[in-house]
């Protein structure tokens, strides 16, 4: 089987050459994508951004149906799953990224909806369906988006109401019983109203078997947008989105890897009674079931005025999302760690923008409000089994029974409000035919509050046994407590609600872009970018082990701030049968905020680092019926120094998710009018998982392929088959590593080969 799967990626990949333009089949030239990263409509190769762009049918032919898909063909881009798949994704750019599951937190790469930037995290994976586009702006954004985004940002962008009649309907039958549906009906109202509605819905049965009870890693989501754009004049439009989605599910199950630390005592790999030795990276025991709810809304109002000489611009919008999450952190089929997740993410935001020309110079001015809060409840269980807490304190066998000793309980509640105001623009300066200068200022101001609350409590009765040691001495049950030996009954309570000057964070910031693009011919374009990224401090809203050292000075953590190099081009060769593009980038990152470990304490730490590597696109017509793509990334990521509390000090360590070289890429070829069969690919290269390059967090290289064959019925019907994961390949997508903690890693995996048929029909 192993030697089947390897000649069948040679023999692909040896035909393959990457991904991200598209190309229009019928005529067998290379598609113009039309991109508004600039903030204006322009040729993909005209913009000095560097920018991935897939157009909506790219995403219907390459299968990309979730949020985080896009990252399979897009170079540079890497997104893992901290808490399981449909929960809070982690966003990777050119190595630059924040791990942090905490609800409270936002990322360093901003993800926008319709211009509408996304603040709350578990709401960042969501369905794509009925999309004109997505763009994915690489390097720091700021003199030209609402919201400040120190690496980059990812933009979703919805096809807009139409005055006639058109609409489409899709179904997909596959693996595990899903069934998948999309639609969307547009068209007049009246001779100055257009409406859009569109709708999808994703369910199928748990691919991960649960051998004492229900499978996990399921799918059950509805999603809807409604958009209605007026005509108030000739010259004054107002577009008015309404959009909702719900997850309900059974939680996504980590898969338990047996580990060892060498403590000897609560370190030891079996630290519950309980190995998952069977290999099989799609099943476990877990004897919590829990959940993943999670139900997101919002809406917007976009007003736009074109007088002519200037365009103004005002887009309001609220968005709100809550989550429920209770997950086994134990990974087993013991009532071991036991945390829920509780959050509610309001936010408003308000952006005003002012486009306009002075003689040659093209000018952009923009002011944005935004307004979030956070209310945030964790709760944790710890509990033992008795067996093992004899064998830690040396009990006489029995001692416990073969009962769990509910030890610890934890209870987390904060509020956290943030404040953000910024006043923004960008010109563009033609120095002559060849050469353009822009340059683009940004003045941010954040205020940010937290009122954070964690009380630990323990009581045991089963402990009056346990701990008979001298006076003096302690029980260390390796999760951060340390509880002196007693005669008596285990109770104690730590808490900590009073952060005081602690809980506020003022940040203000100045950063800006300079860039200088070259067009010595109309097919190639040379750029030179110098940019600067700010994301504010913050506040680690997790657990935090008050009773292991920790204070309320680990709770804020400071800003990050990024300088960006940029040198690249935009060529279009070979009579326009072949475009290529390259980047090549250098970051200096201060404070660059990553996420840490110590046993259950989770924080945001400071540290400097550095990054440099390239991206490159490739797409190449061979020939009448064939069309060959190609992404590549290189990205050499080093954090200087990271003490983490009762770890020590980490130095020159590699940045998570950011894989040192990753190729993707896209074969096509169109057999008949009707006919087409495709095959795409991801490779990664070895990364890791954890900000100190553990041995566990480690994951080495591996690719995935995914096949695709269509046929168009006529011009409204088609149907196409498809195969995800084609060679059935077992690879990480993240993991947390508990060694130290309880013995054990948690490791969460991809998807498992999934085939299926979908049958699609356009109206108009």
């Amino acid at each position: 089987m192993k030697m089947n799967k390897a000649k069948l990626a040679m023999a692909i990949s040896a035909g393959l050459t990457l991904c991200s333009s598209a190309v229009v089949h019928a005529e067998n030239v290379i598609e113009t994508i039309m991109i508004t990263a600039s903030k204006k409509q322009e040729s993909i190769q005209a913009s000095n951004v560097a920018v991935t762009a897939f157009s909506g049918d790219m995403l219907r032919e390459l299968n990309l149906t979730d949020s985080t898909d896009i990252a399979s063909q897009t170079p540079g881009l890497n997104i893992g799953t901290p808490v399981g798949e449909g929960n809070n994704p982690s966003i990777s750019l050119r190595g630059v990224g924040l791990n942090d599951f905490n609800d409270n937190n936002e990322g360093p790469i901003a993800v926008y909806r319709d211009e509408i930037y996304q603040s709350a995290m578990p709401g960042l994976t969501f369905q794509l369906f009925d999309l004109e586009r997505v763009e994915v702006l690489r390097g720091p954004q700021g003199t030209l988006y609402g919201r400040n985004a120190t690496g980059g940002l990812v933009h979703f962008i919805s096809k807009k109401p139409t005055d006639d009649l058109e609409g489409f309907a899709s179904v997909t039958f596959a693996e595990y019983n899903q069934i998948k549906t999309e639609a969307a009906i547009s068209g007049g109202l009246t001779d100055t109203v257009q409406a859009r509605l569109s709708v999808a819905t994703n369910n199928h049965d748990g691919y991960v078997t649960n051998r004492i009870g229900k499978d996990a890693n399921e799918a059950d989501n509805q999603a809807y947008r409604l958009q209605v754009n007026f005509d108030l004049a000739d010259n004054f439009t107002a577009l008015v989105n309404v959009h909702g989605a719900k997850s309900d599910t059974i939680a996504p199950q980590y898969q338990h890897q047996a580990t060892d630390d060498g403590s000897g005592t609560a370190g030891v790999s079996d630290f519950y009674g309980y190995k998952d030795t069977d290999g099989d990276v799609w099943a476990g025991e877990y004897d919590r079931e829990g959940l993943l709810k999670i139900d997101s809304k919002g809406a917007s109002i976009h007003l736009d005025y074109d007088a002519g000489d200037y365009t103004l611009t005002s887009i309001t919008a609220v968005e709100d999302v809550e989550k429920i999450h209770q997950e086994d952190t134990d990974v087993g089929p013991f009532d071991g760690i036991s945390p829920q997740f509780i959050s509610k993410n309001k936010q408003f935001s308000q952006e005003f923008r002012l486009a306009f020309s002075t003689g040659s110079m093209d000018w952009m001015l923009g002011a944005y409000y935004f307004e979030n809060k956070v209310t945030g409840a964790l709760d944790l269980a710890l509990n033992f089994p008795g067996p093992l807490v004899d064998a830690i304190t040396g009990a006489p066998e029995g001692s416990f029974g073969a009962d769990m000793v509910n030890f610890v309980d934890y209870d987390v509640d904060y509020v956290q409000k943030s404040n953000s105001s910024a006043i923004f623009g960008q010109v563009e300066i033609p120095l002559n035919e060849q050469f353009n200068l822009t340059v683009g200022l940004r003045y941010t101001t954040e205020e940010r509050t937290m009122v954070y609350q964690n009380k630990a409590t323990g009581n045991s009765d089963a402990v009056v046994n346990s701990c008979i040691i001298p006076a003096g001495d302690v029980c260390d049950f390796g999760f951060g407590a340390d509880f002196p030996g007693t005669d008596h009954y285990l109770n104690f309570t730590s808490s900590n609600a009073d952060l005081g000057g602690l809980g506020k964070i003022d940040d203000d910031n100045i950063s800006g872009r300079i860039s200088l693009d070259y067009t010595p011919t109309e097919d190639l374009l040379v750029f030179f970018n110098i940019a600067t990224g700010f994301k504010s401090g913050g506040f680690n809203g997790g657990f935090l082990d008050f009773t292991d050292g920790v204070t309320v000075e680990d709770v804020p953590f400071e800003s990050e701030e990024l300088l960006s190099y940029e040198l690249g081009f935009k060529s279009t060769l070979a009579d326009g049968d072949v475009r290529f593009n390259a980047t090549a980038f250098y970051y200096d990152y201060e404070n660059y905020q990553a996420l840490t470990f110590a046993g259950l304490s989770q924080f945001i730490d400071n540290a400097d680092a550095t990054i440099n590597g390239a991206d490159f696109e490739l797409i190449w017509l061979p020939g009448d019926n064939w069309d060959i793509s190609l992404g590549a990334s290189i990205i050499n990521s080093e954090v200087d120094e990271i003490s983490i509390r009762g770890a020590g000090t980490f130095k020159n360590t590699e940045m998570v998710l950011a894989p040192k070289y990753s190729i993707n890429g896209l074969v096509r070829y169109q057999a008949t009018e009707e006919l087409s069969v495709q095959v795409d690919f991801n490779h990664q290269d070895e990364q890791f998982f954890d900000i100190t390059n553990s041995d566990v967090s480690h994951e080495s290289a591996y690719t995935i392929f995914n096949a695709r064959i269509g046929y168009d019925i006529n011009e409204n019907l088609s149907v196409s088959a498809f195969v995800k994961n084609l060679t059935n390949e077992e690879y990480r997508v993240y993991s947390f590593d508990f060694t130290g903690a309880a013995g054990y890693n948690q490791n969460f995996y991809a998807a498992p080969r999934w085939v299926g048929v979908t049958v699609n029909y356009t109206f108009e």
